[in-house]
């Protein structure tokens, strides 16, 4: 019974993600999931039901590749979430493109396909709410969240449009990697390990000047402090 239940949301994906909703049949998608409409309708009461549970089956997938509760090595770690969420959402390109394409005529699709980049959101935020305490920056949680959304929006933009606009974005095998470093710098996070790390004394000053450390007047041999060249 499981067995046929999922073959049943794998199959409705598929389907949907080819013709839409009203192309999306229960006869099509019984016979794309190798059954018959009688054990669809023992599972599910409408085809309604069976693309709702479908679209949820895909946000649970996006909530599973997530990030350590505690940062240790932040540009490894957010280069392998950031590859694991770009291919989940290039392999998903045509249901979410179809999705966004009928969520005027059915409403009820945008409550499910949300709840994955919701999740995601949350995860990506409670990691980097962590990282930004462990490095004492002082980043606001309003900027910490905009910084998160800048991350997810990048990678979306990718994976939708990265087959009309090829030149736009960063090579594939470097994606990832590119996206992290990007989303670290811009939080003023130096992504070295956490382990062992001590402060140098110039920290502090970063803090105060928005994670950038102030350089250090120079003074000649006076004690007096000296003017950088002209030029510079």
């Amino acid at each position: 019974m499981m067995v046929s239940r999922q073959k049943l949301l794998e199959a409705a994906m598929r389907v949907f993600a080819e013709s839409g909703f009203r192309g999306a049949t229960t006869r099509r998608i019984a016979e794309a999931a190798g059954v018959n409409e009688v054990t669809l309708f023992r599972q599910f009461k409408s085809k309604t039901a069976l693309i709702n549970e479908a679209a949820e089956l895909y946000a649970r997938r996006r909530s599973e590749e997530a990030l350590p509760q505690h940062p240790v090595s932040p540009l490894d770690e957010l280069t392998e979430w950031c590859n694991a969420h770009l291919r989940l959402l290039q392999e998903s390109r045509d249901l979410i493109r179809k999705c966004m394409a009928e969520v005027d005529d059915h409403p009820n699709i945008a409550g499910c396909v949300r709840q994955g980049p919701d999740v995601v959101h949350k995860q990506l935020v409670d990691y980097t709410t962590q990282l930004v305490r462990q490095r004492d920056l002082a980043l606001p949680l309003s900027e910490v969240k905009v910084a998160c959304v800048m991350l997810q929006g990048s990678m979306f933009a990718d994976a939708m449009g990265r087959d009309i606009m090829p030149d736009m974005f960063p090579r594939p095998q470097r994606a990832g990697a590119d996206y992290a470093r990007a989303f670290l710098r811009m939080l003023g996070v130096d992504p070295t390990p956490v382990a062992g790390r001590r402060r140098s004394p110039a920290e502090p000053a970063a803090r105060k000047n928005g994670g950038h450390a102030a350089s250090a007047p120079r003074r000649n041999a006076r004690g007096r402090q000296s003017r950088p060249p002209r030029g510079t």
